[in-house]
C-alpha cells in the first residue's frame, strides 16, 4: 500500500508521514545537504536584523544576553543571538517584532514566512526520540506535547535517544528547523525534574498551553530553570561520588600485608585455601599466587551467583590481602590471622580515600581513546548478561521508587510516572553503548506494559 502525505507515520510518532519520515526517505538516493537550506535563509535574516538592530538601539539591544548567564564563547551565541531578537523585549516589542514593522516594504516573501514562523515557536524542553545522525532527528517537547522531525545535522550527530534539548523548532512550511538551541543538553531524570519545577511554578498541567507557552515571562522562567538544571548536574559531576560496594559500604581500598618465613609459604596457603569461601590458588605471571575469598550471592544484583570479598596474594615472603572496604577488610584479617597463627607477623594496613582517588584521576583526566572493537563472542556475553540483569531489575527494590519493585510501581500513576523516567534513563545510556551491546528497553516496556 502507496502511504499518502497526509496519512499518519507508520513509524508511530503520530505525526503525519510528510512531516515525519517522508523527507528522510526520499532524500536517502541524494545527497544531504550539511543543513536545511531554509535554514540557512533564517541565518542571514538573523544577521540582518541584528545589525539593523544594533544600529537602531545600540547598546540597549545588547541588553537581553543579560537575561542569562551563559558563556559567549562556548557555544551560547548559538543561544543568545536569537534569545535577543525574537524573544527579549526591546521598548515593548521583540526586536525582530520592530524590524518587521519599520522594514515590511524591504521584505521578501520568504522573509516574511520566516518572521510569521518564528512568532509562532516557543522555547521547548525538546526530548530525542529518534536520530538520523547528520540529518535529522524527531523531537518531542515535554512541555507543550509537540513532536517534530527537524532538519538539524550537527546536533543529529552528537545527541542520542532520551537526551534533552532546550530551545525553539520553527517550521516552515513541512520542514522543521531548531532555531536557537541552549548548548547543553540533559540526561532524562534532570529534565524530569525541570519539567516538573516549570509545571508547578505555572501551576498547570501537562500539557501547557502554546498560547501561555509564547509569553515572555514563561520563555524567561523556562530558560532560568534549565540553567539551574545545568548547574546542579554541573555541580554533582565535580562532586566525588559516594562510592559503595554491593554490600553498602563506603568504598576503602585497603591492604593488609604480613611478613614469613620463605619456607612458610605452602603451609600459609594452605591454611588460607581452608577458609570458608576460598577458591583454588591461582599463579601469577610474576611469580606470586593468589586466592580469593568469596560468598553466595548477592544484596544488590540477583542475577550474580557470588561477590568476591578480598583476595590473599603470596610472594617469596610477604602476605597481601586485598579488600574494598575498612569493614571486609576487618573481617578477613580476622579469619587470616586466626587460621595463620604463628606463620606470619609484622603486620601493616594501608588505605586509600575514593574521594582522593576521584580527585587525583580527574586532574589527570584525558580525552579518551576511541573504543577498541569488542568481537562477537564478548558481545553476545555483554548482551545476555544485560538481559539477566534486567529480567531481575524489573522484580528488584528500587529506591526511587519508593521502595517498590518496577512491576509494582506500574500500578499506580506516580509509579509509572517515575518509572517512566528510569526506563528513559536506561535508554539514555545505552544510547551512548555500542549498537552491538546496547540493550533494547523496549523489553522492559513491553513486560511492564509502559508504553514510552
Amino acid at each position: 500500500m502507496t502511504l499518502g502525505r497526509n496519512d499518519p507515520c507508520p513509524c508511530g510518532s503520530g505525526l503525519k508521514y510528510k512531516k515525519c519520515h517522508l523527507q528522510s526517505e526520499e532524500e536517502l538516493a541524494a545527497p544531504e545537504p550539511h543543513r536545511a537550506p531554509i535554514h540557512d535563509a533564517g541565518m542571514r535574516l538573523v544577521e540582518r536584523i541584528g545589525r539593523w538592530a544594533y544600529d537602531r538601539f545600540g547598546p540597549e539591544f545588547k541588553a537581553g544576553a543579560n537575561d542569562f548567564a551563559l558563556d559567549e564563547e562556548e557555544g551560547g551565541l548559538q543561544f543568545i543571538v536569537p534569545w535577543v531578537i525574537f524573544h527579549h523585549p526591546l521598548q515593548g516589542m521583540p526586536v525582530f517584532e520592530w524590524y518587521a514593522r519599520e522594514k515590511a516594504d524591504d521584505l521578501s516573501r520568504r522573509d516574511r514566512e520566516w518572521i510569521d514562523a518564528q512568532r509562532k515557536s516557543w522555547i521547548g524542553l525538546w526530548e530525542v526520540r529518534e536520530t538520523v545522525p547528520g540529518k535529522s532527528m524527531i523531537v518531542a517537547d515535554l512541555l507543550s506535547g509537540e513532536t517534530r522531525l527537524v532538519q538539524e545535522a550537527s546536533g543529529s550527530r552528537s545527541l542520542v535517544a532520551r537526551d534533552v534539548i532546550m530551545g525553539r523548532v520553527v517550521d516552515i512550511g513541512d520542514l522543521s528547523v531548531i532555531d536557537g538551541m541552549y548548548p547543553r543538553a540533559l540526561p532524562p531524570e534532570d529534565a524530569s525534574s525541570a519539567v516538573e519545577f516549570v509545571r508547578r511554578t505555572l501551576k498547570v498541567k501537562l500539557p501547557i498551553a502554546l498560547e501561555e507557552l509564547h509569553d515572555f515571562r514563561v520563555s524567561l522562567l523556562i530558560v532560568a530553570v534549565w540553567e539551574r538544571a545545568v548547574e546542579s548536574l554541573d555541580d554533582r559531576r565535580r562532586t566525588p561520588p559516594r562510592l559503595q560496594n554491593t554490600d553498602g559500604d563506603p568504598i576503602r581500598p585497603t591492604v593488609d600485608r604480613y611478613r614469613f618465613v620463605p619456607g612458610d609459604r605452602a603451609a600459609i596457603e594452605s591454611a588460607l585455601g581452608a577458609l570458608k569461601g576460598a577458591c583454588s590458588v591461582e599463579e601469577g605471571d610474576d611469580g606470586t599466587r593468589s586466592i580469593a575469598f568469596i560468598r553466595s550471592g548477592n544484596k544488590v544484583h540477583a542475577d550474580w551467583e557470588n561477590t568476591t570479598i578480598g583476595v590473599a596474594i603470596t610472594s617469596e615472603n610477604e602476605l597481601e590481602i586485598e579488600t574494598n572496604s575498612t569493614r571486609r577488610a576487618n573481617g578477613l584479617q580476622k579469619l587470616v590471622e586466626k587460621a595463620c597463627r604463628g606463620l606470619i607477623t609484622d603486620h601493616a594496613r594501608t588505605q586509600t580515600d575514593a574521594a582522593e582517588m576521584f580527585a587525583a584521576a580527574r586532574d589527570r583526566e584525558t580525552p579518551p581513546a576511541p573504543p577498541e572493537p569488542i568481537d562477537e563472542e564478548i558481545q553476545a556475553v555483554i548482551r545476555d548478561q544485560k538481559i539477566r540483569h534486567y529480567d531481575n531489575w524489573i522484580k528488584t527494590s528500587i529506591p526511587a521508587l519508593g521502595g517498590k519493585t518496577p512491576k509494582q510501581a506500574v500500578r499506580s500513576a506516580s509509579g509509572r510516572e517515575a518509572l517512566n523516567v528510569l526506563l528513559k534513563a536506561i535508554e539514555n545510556r545505552e544510547a551512548h553503548e555500542p549498537a552491538a551491546t546496547r540493550y533494547d528497553v523496549n523489553i522492559l516496556r513491553r513486560a511492564l506494559r509502559l508504553e514510552g
